[in-house]
């Protein structure tokens, strides 16, 4: 018995559900109870207590362990059956390869409030200062060929934006990992793999949300080009209810992915994509190639028509959305 199942209680009613009944449906003592109200108290949780009527939740925080545990305990779920809670970390993904080398489960989250060392694409890193936004690693341990993991990302980037949408239902992908809003990116996706030939051991997805932060707190290199839901909304969001949206999501695509539904991945990125028919410039090492973005092919990759109508796919590289100006 933990603190989460006492938070599940106390969330089913909006009235007070006396000590009494908490031990007797727990199984456990008065006195245990008690115990674990101070420690969701000393969390964040504003727990009222009656001696007549017992406990009532009046508020939770902002973000918390208990909290995104007691959302998703009740769904047969792949992703979340694990979830660790750091307070501060180097690499959120860092630390889920570590983990996925020791034989951690498909569908493990690892969550920071902070990150000291956070990675982007192409090396670079991903701001993550603590209390603002959200960062987490989820393990995959999918059954299909290499060829097929730029899917992964695809996936990703398709939970994150149809769980974003409650927020921001203006919000797209930008090909192949960017979140975005109002041209501005608030979130991005990294997908790390260890793989042979034939087979992929593991994934990581690293998920970085500007959640909370406000643009005169962001470093001034990324400040022209960046957002959060926060500055879009015009409110503060809790970061709870962010991260439980996306991971019931990833979970319900990732079983989509697994049953074979690499086609309705596609489809559903096409929807969801702000890339597709845009005038776009793409940086490949020295090599720049600029033209209309028409799709994307089975594995993932972009399909650029070029000015000579010559047809080159992208696999990675820094894609930018040209406006009418730059063509």
């Amino acid at each position: 018995m933990s603190s989460e199942d006492i938070l599940m209680l106390l969330k089913d009613k909006k009235d007070f559900t006396s000590g009494a009944e908490i031990a007797e449906r727990l199984k456990i003592t008065r006195t245990a109870v008690w115990k674990r109200i101070k420690l969701l108290r000393k969390r964040g949780y504003k727990i009222e207590a009656s001696p007549s009527k017992g406990y009532k939740l009046i508020r939770s925080p902002d973000f918390s362990i208990e909290g995104i545990k007691a959302s998703l305990s009740n769904q047969s779920s792949i992703i979340g059956r694990k979830i660790l809670f750091l307070d501060d970390i180097g690499s959120t993904n860092t630390y889920a390869m570590g983990l996925a080398e020791k034989g951690y489960p498909d569908g493990s989250v690892i969550i920071s409030n902070c990150q000291t060392g956070g990675k982007g694409r192409l090396g670079r890193s991903w701001f993550s200062p603590p209390d603002k936004n959200l960062y987490m690693s989820i393990i995959l341990k999918p059954s299909i060929p290499p060829m097929d993991a730029p899917i992964i990302t695809l996936m990703s980037a398709v939970a994150c934006i149809s769980a974003i949408k409650n927020f921001l239902p203006s919000a797209s992908i930008k090909w192949p990992n960017d979140l975005m809003i109002s041209e501005k990116k608030f979130g991005g996706i990294l997908t790390e793999i260890k793989a042979d030939m034939d087979s992929i051991f593991y994934a990581v997805v690293g998920i970085g949300i500007n959640v909370n932060i406000e643009a005169e707190e962001m470093p001034d290199e990324i400040r022209e080009y960046a957002t959060s839901i926060k500055i879009e909304t015009g409110k503060k969001q809790a970061r709870n209810k962010i991260a439980i949206d996306i991971l019931k999501e990833m979970d319900k695509w990732y079983s989509i992915f697994s049953n074979n539904g690499k086609r309705l991945i596609s489809e559903e990125w096409l929807r969801l994509s702000s890339t597709i028919g845009r005038a776009v410039k793409a940086v490949i090492g020295e090599n720049i190639f600029q033209g209309t973005a028409q799709g994307i092919d089975e594995n993932g990759m972009l399909i650029l028509r070029l000015s000579d109508n010559s047809i080159k796919k992208i696999s990675a590289g820094d894609v930018t959305h040209l406006r009418q100006a730059e063509q």
